[in-house]
Parts: structure tokens; sequence; C-alpha cells
């Protein structure tokens, strides 16, 4: 009986423990441990999303818009990190697919941008987004093959096969749906390190769109509409190059660089025009001033409820000093006077065909290249302001809205028409005779010539050749040319005048003066992709301290080269074969050898010996170093380059937006200014964070009063009474007597229809307003260009004439 009772004793007490446990369990879990599980059921419903405000419009000088954010709606795609497997990427692709075809039903587009393409000839190959740097092309496939899983050594059709059966893709899907489809993917993919981030697939979609797909949601898993920003550019074409447009970066320094500035890894930043270089004023995407919200997300990841949350800021305004009607008038001028050289040039092929035809099959039966692109500025004199630019042909920026197709993007880089390429900041060619004003001005100031002194054409220049033809002047009828001063050398454009003032002034001086133009460096305009012009010299036609092939302005050097390895190959046959890597070492120690001496002829025969196992005495004795010094000539400075400098030739080649400040530091009284696009930057809240002030980098100290005689030469350019280059175009025109300018011709092969044109112009004449400069390339002659500077001065004169009319004064003697 005892023992049975300590037993029960015994089991009662292991009873009472046991309770004692479960309920300390219990304690422990829904008490101590309950907030814990909460906070984690907690932090897993929700995630941190980035809010942004909108981007800055960019205004004309009137506040017209030319580029500005509109509210839209983006179609999102979020995959829980939580469903894996083949189960669910099945499920996944095919609601990527059926929402792909409510979008496009509706005429939206879906972002395309695998990184694998189909060539011209439908085979697949690697894209990466136009890197062209090796190494580059080497990182950027290593990352995607890393993201992606797939090796390296797979070729691109391979790639896409796996993928295609990784993402679970049906057979019978057509390759363009499986290539949006992956493109889509790769996009989760990129931000898998940020599973909570949505990938948005379509922007700017309609409402039939949105309204499907968001009653759809329980279906259509991880699909959301949400409000957001589109960039429209409403003027289209107009203004293009100087807006610009916005894309994706895809170069990892760029994205390192954003990514330090707080800008998501799939941002749309501004790629070219002001849209880039006033990318920081103009974005609602840099770090400090993106919203943050802290949302309840259901399992689909929808958000349910905004639990903390912090507004984000827009960004700022950027008004141009662009005249959007002056804009308007310059594109449609310039395109118009394209058309009428492009129909004389046919008119004149044709009518002598035969002629072209023969110069065509000398170069090898490549056709002769008409008209078919341009520039054309107008700035303000007074504070270089750019008052409208053109770039013919333009683009529209819109086609970047939402992602480029591959064709269009191709067409848009067609190299004979470049319509993406701005050629009034971008492009550097020969200035022809609208350089002559630059020489005329030198000379006076270095004193080598008296404003009154003459000077008789003679056709020829001969007393600065050495070898080979002397240049002459353009026109058959020197005697036309006689007694010629500086205002009507200007006027008649004699290139004999300008050969002698540039021989008696050499290159230095000439260059110093062309540097104080402005003419030898960048003007500062607030655009990617400016070029800098330079003035012939030494360096310019060949620097022997950097690359022959590649480190050079221009390609003479290389061809120098070339044509010394003829020439030792041809005493290879007498003596011997060298090889290649011999010849090249050979041709190219003798090409550094120019601009170190003036008389090279020992060292030339001493390479020759060390590389080529010549006799220095057989060389001398064939006088084969004197042969190969006539090759080097081309290269070398001399007079015959000095004085082809002095009419805008030799290798001088300027853009037209230095161009256009040096005619205005003529017409001004000698100040050269910054050029400048950006007129301020105004906050959200209207006030003026930033306003641009002229700024002054030279000035010409014309304490002697020479540009007058510079710009009264430029006067009777357009004079028919004193029988100026340009005075055709200007016959019976309004404006005539108030105008100053310049043609241009710069010959550019053998064929003249290919000249390229130039024409700069400024007016009023006395109290200098504006400056025009056009720039045709194969435009055949610089007066024909001529048609641009008209149309938009009688355009400019004609509403400052009207806006004058309209102003009334009131009794009280008021303005308005």
């Amino acid at each position: 009986m005892g023992n049975n009772l300590r037993q029960i004793h015994r089991l009662l007490w292991i009873i009472l423990a046991a309770l004692i446990f479960l309920m300390a369990s219990h304690f422990n879990l829904a008490i101590i441990q309950g907030e814990k599980y909460s906070e984690r059921s907690i932090e897993n419903r929700t995630r941190t999303i980035s809010v942004m405000g909108s981007r800055g419009r960019i205004l004309d000088t009137n506040g017209v818009p030319l580029a500005y954010d509109k509210t839209s709606y983006n179609i999102n795609f979020y995959r829980d990190p939580y469903q894996t497997g083949e189960k669910w990427r099945a499920i996944y692709t095919n609601i990527i697919m059926e929402t792909i075809e409510i979008l496009e039903k509706n005429g939206n587009k879906v972002i395309d941008e695998l990184s694998i393409q189909k060539d011209e000839n439908g085979e697949l190959t690697y894209y990466w987004g136009g890197i062209t740097d090796e190494d580059a092309i080497k990182r950027r496939k290593e990352l995607w093959c890393g993201n992606m899983t797939i090796s390296e050594d797979a070729t691109a059709e391979e790639a896409f096969n796996t993928l295609r059966q990784r993402y679970m893709i049906p057979d019978d899907v057509d390759y363009e749906m499986a290539h949006k489809v992956l493109s889509i993917w790769q996009e989760v993919q990129n931000l898998a390190f940020k599973s909570y981030v949505p990938v948005t697939i379509a922007q700017d979609v309609d409402a039939n769109s949105v309204a499907e797909i968001t009653t759809r949601s329980t279906e259509l898993i991880g699909m959301s509409a949400e409000q957001s920003y589109t960039r429209v550019y409403p003027k289209n074409t107009t203004a293009a190059h100087i807006v610009g447009y916005m894309g994706k970066v895809y170069s990892e320094e760029e994205l390192a660089e954003l990514e330090e500035k707080g800008y998501s890894t799939d941002a749309t930043v501004g790629v070219s025009g002001v849209e880039a270089t006033m990318e920081e004023q103009l974005s609602a995407a840099i770090g400090t001033r993106v919203g943050k919200q802290k949302a309840e997300v259901n399992s689909r990841g929808k958000v349910t409820r905004i639990l903390e949350s912090t507004e984000p800021q827009s960004g700022n305004d950027v008004m141009l000093t662009i005249d959007y009607e002056l804009q308007q008038k310059l594109e449609s001028a310039l395109e118009n006077n394209i058309k009428i050289i492009r129909q004389e040039q046919e008119k004149l092929y044709n009518q002598n065909y035969a002629k072209y035809e023969e110069k065509e099959q000398d170069r090898g039966g490549t056709k002769t290249k008409f008209a078919s692109m341009g520039a054309a500025i107008v700035m303000d004199v007074n504070t270089g302001n750019v008052l409208a630019m053109a770039s013919y042909p333009s683009f529209d920026p819109n086609m970047f809205i939402g992602g480029i197709s591959e064709a269009d993007y191709q067409a848009l880089n067609d190299p004979d028409t470049a319509p993406l390429f701005n050629k009034a900041i971008s492009s550097a060619s020969e200035p022809g005779s609208i350089f002559k004003p630059v020489t005329g001005y030198a000379a006076l100031m270095e004193g080598v010539i008296t404003p009154e002194e003459t000077i008789d054409c003679q056709d020829e220049y001969t007393p600065a050749v050495q070898q080979g033809k002397a240049p002459g002047c353009w026109t058959d009828y020197p005697q036309n040319h006689q007694g010629e001063n500086i205002v009507k050398a200007l006027k008649d454009s004699c290139n004999y005048y300008f050969y002698t003032v540039s021989d008696r002034m050499g290159i230095d001086k000439l260059t110093k003066w062309a540097d104080t133009f402005g003419l030898s460096s960048k003007t500062g305009i607030e655009l990617p992709g400016e070029v800098t012009s330079h003035v012939a010299n030494q360096q310019v036609l060949y620097d022997n301290t950097k690359e022959i092939n590649g480190g050079q302005l221009n390609s003479k050097p290389y061809l120098v080269r070339l044509s010394v390895e003829k020439q030792l190959k041809k005493y290879g046959l007498m003596r011997g074969t060298y090889t290649d890597e011999q010849v090249e070492r050979c041709a190219t120690r003798i090409v550094q050898l120019v601009g170190t001496s003036t008389n090279i002829g020992p060292q030339i025969r001493s390479i020759m010996r060390e590389e080529l196992d010549i006799p220095e005495s057989t060389s001398y004795a064939r006088r084969w170093h004197q042969e190969i010094n006539s090759i080097l000539y081309e290269i070398t400075w001399n007079r015959v380059q000095t004085i082809l400098t002095g009419i805008g030739q030799s290798v001088t080649a300027v853009t037209p937006i230095a161009v256009a400040r040096y005619i205005s530091a003529i017409a001004n009284g000698g100040n050269v200014y910054e050029a400048s696009i950006i007129k301020k930057v105004v906050a959200p809240d209207g006030s003026t964070v930033e306003q641009n002030d002229p700024k002054v980098v030279s000035t010409l100290g014309d304490t002697k009063g020479y540009l007058e005689y510079i710009k009264e030469g430029m006067h009777e350019v357009v004079s028919a009474e004193d029988g100026g280059t340009a005075a055709d175009i200007f016959t019976g025109f309004e404006y005539t007597s108030d105008i100053a300018a310049k043609t241009g011709t710069a010959q550019v092969s053998q064929i003249d229809l290919e000249n390229s044109a130039w024409f700069v112009a400024f007016t009023p004449f006395e109290q200098a307003e504006i400056a025009v400069v056009v720039f045709i390339p194969n435009g055949y002659a610089g007066s024909m260009a001529g048609y641009t500077a008209r149309d938009i001065i009688q355009f400019y004169r004609d509403r400052q004439k009207q806006q004058t009319n309209t102003t009334v004064t009131t009794p009280g003697g008021m303005v308005e």
C-alpha cells in the first residue's frame, strides 16, 4: 500500500513538473518570443519603396516647354522571392506573356532590351548597348553571364535557348515574344540583389491596359499598375540636339558614379543634350530628392497600407537662351537651303555628266556626294548666348521613351546623314575664306600691312614654293583683283592678297591671333560632345610626340608613313626582301624625324642602315634620303602651309560654334565670349537657383580701330554695287545695307560639287545684335549657304519691326 502511494506521489510530481515546463514554454512562446515573431512577420510583409517627384522642365527663353514630365502609369512586375523553382517560373512566364498581349493589343511598348539580339543576317549575337571597347565588352559579358548564370563560353544562340528552357517558354512561342519575356526576366535578375524592388516592364500605358491588368490582379500575380512620370518632348524634332534625350546607363563607371549619388541601378538619366549636361539640376532621382515609403504588402507584392512616408522633391527647371520661334525658323531655313543646293548640284552633275564620271573613275568609282546635312547657329554677339542652333537632319527624342528599337537606333546612326550627331558643335572642317578676317586683322595688328596698302593679284603665289605647284587665286581673272587693300580683298576674297600677308607674318603670329579669336579652344557651350577647333601649325600637321596612327589630328602622317613604306619596299627589291615589320618600324622612325631638325638627311640614312642594313654610302650615293625627304615634305611645316592657313585651308578645322563666337567678336568690337545655352535654373518654388551671366574669355585689344576695316570689307561682300562674292543672294533684299558677311568655300576633293560651304554674317551693321553661321558639308559654294542667313535675318528683323510697331506709348509716357 505504502509503495503504491509513493508511486502515485512520484507520478503526480512528474505530471506537475511537466505541466510547469509546458506552462513555462507556452509563456516563452506566447509572451517573450511573440513580440519577436510578430516583428519578423511585419518585416516579411513590409518593404521600403522609393518615391520620386517629377523631373525638371526644359524651357526656351520665353518659358515655352521643350521637355517636361507628365503623370502616367507604368506596369510593374514583382516576383515573390519565395516563389521559386520550375513551377513558379512557368507560372510567372505565362503571366508575363498574358500581360504583354494585353499591353500590345492596346498599342503599348514592352521593354525589349535583352543582351542577345539578331544581327543584319538574322543571326543571334550578344549586344552590349553600343559599347565598342574590347575590355569593357569582356567585363560586361562576364557580369551578364554571372547574373544570368550562363557559361561565358556559350554562344548567343546557346545562351538564348538555355534561357528559353530555364524560364519555361513553350516551344510554340515565336522569337519576338520569347525575346520580350527573356528581356523582362533579365531585368528581374539584374535586380535580384534587391528582391523587394519591382521591375518596370512598360511605361506610359493607356487606361484600358491599366484597367484590365488591375481587375485581373488575382490571376496576373505580381503585375500592378503604378502611377509614375513619363518624359514628353512636345516640339518633337525641333531643338532635339539641344534638349537631348534620356536613357539607361550601361557603363560600369557611370553606374558606379550614379549609385554614389543615390540613383537606383535602373534609373533613366539624360544621355545627350541639356538632359545630360544639366542632369543634376533636372533630376528627381538623386538620392537626396527621392522620397521613401515604408509600406505593408500582401503576398502578391501589392501595397495594402503606407506605414511611414517622406515626400519626394522634384527637379529644378532649366531655362535656355534658345528662342523657340527663331529655332523653328532656323531649322526650316537650313533644310530648305540644303534642298536648293542639292537641286543645283544634281543639275550641274547631269549637265556635265562625262566630266564628273571621269573624276569618279579616277578615284575608284566613288560617287559624287551632294549636300545632305548641315548646321547653323544664331548667337547674341553681345553675350555669347545661343539664340538658335540647328543640326540637320534632326530626330525625335520621343523615340527613346521606353527604349528605342535596334533598327530605329541604327537608322539614327546612318553615317551619310548622322541624325543623332550635333554638327553645330561636334563637326570640325576647313573654314575656307571665312578665316580671312582673322588673317587680315592679325596682319594689321602685327604691322605687316596698313589699311591703305594695296597688292595686285598675280594668280599663283610663287615666292613660298620650294617644290610642287604654287597655290593660286580662286578667280580665273586675276586682273579683276588689282589694287587690293584689306577692305577690297575681303570683298573679293582674293587668295593672293592673303597669301602675301600670311607669308609676311609667319605662322606663329597668325596662330596667336587665331587663338585670341577663340579658334583653338572649346567655347564652353553647355552641351556634350563639343570638339576643339584647331588652326594649322607643325603640331597640328604632324606631332612627332604622338602615335602616327590614331594620335594625330589628321590622317596625313599615317598616309605619309604608308608612302615611305612603299618607297622602302622598292629599295628592298634591289637589296633583298624585308619583312613588313622591318619596313614599318623603319618608316615609323623616319617619320618621327619630322620637326626635329631642318636637315634630317643624315638621320634618315642612319635609320635605314640600322633597320634595313642599307649602307649609308649606298643611300647617299643613290640619293634615297632625298627621295624620302620629299615624301616627308607633306607633313613638314613650310611657307606654303603658312599661306594656305591664311586662307583657311591646310589642316585647319573649326566648328560652327567656334566660328559663331569669332564672328561675334568682330561684330561687338573685340570681346570673345564663352558660348552659352543656359539662361538660368529655377527651383520648383520659382526661386532662381543659378543665373548665367556673360563671360569674356579674351579681347582683341582693338585700340587702333582696325576692326572697322574688317567689318567694312565684310559689309561689301553682300553689296551688288561693290560686286561682293555674296551679292547675287542678297540682291533686292530689304536689309542688305545693314548686313556684314563672308563666304567660305573649302575644297575637300577634286570634284568641285563636293566643296564644303560656309556663310557667316551679322546684323545690324552699326550696332550688331546677332551673328549667323551656316555650315553645309558638300555644299558646293559658300555663297549658296547664304540662303539660310538671309531667311533668318529677314525673320529676325521683321519680328523686331513688328514688335516696335505694336508697342504703344501711353499719355503718361509709360511703355506698355
